[in-house]
């Protein structure tokens, strides 16, 4: 039996390599990504920056596991997301993440 859902979200763990001096620090948070039907997720420029913010600030529906410089939960909201994809090292593992988990959706499982 398929259950009908019409505002299907997962969750992932995103691993992010956060440059540091002498290499990478890798960090983790938690990402709910919403799904879209086919027809609405092709209208990005997925060459640009602006273009990958855009494909994810579509499929981001919040963020968690985050922390600012003293340790303190930082609640997720629309600014603390802009910030985060701004940052060119966030964007692929995040795209990455979302396009592994719809793959077996899209290959039919």
């Amino acid at each position: 039996m398929f259950a009908m859902n019409h505002t299907p979200t997962f969750t992932r763990t995103v691993e992010i390599k956060v440059p540091v001096d002498g290499g990478h620090d890798l960090q983790t948070l938690q990402v709910t990504y919403r799904i879209f039907k086919d027809e609405e997720m092709f209208d990005f420029d997925m060459n640009t920056a602006e273009g990958q913010k855009d494909y994810l600030r579509k499929v981001i529906d919040s963020m968690g596991d985050i922390v600012d410089e003293a340790g303190q939960q930082v609640p997720y909201n629309d600014s603390l997301r802009e910030h985060i994809l701004a940052l060119p090292y966030t964007r692929v593992p995040l795209m990455q993440t979302y396009n592994t988990a719809m793959l077996p959706a899209l290959l039919g499982n």
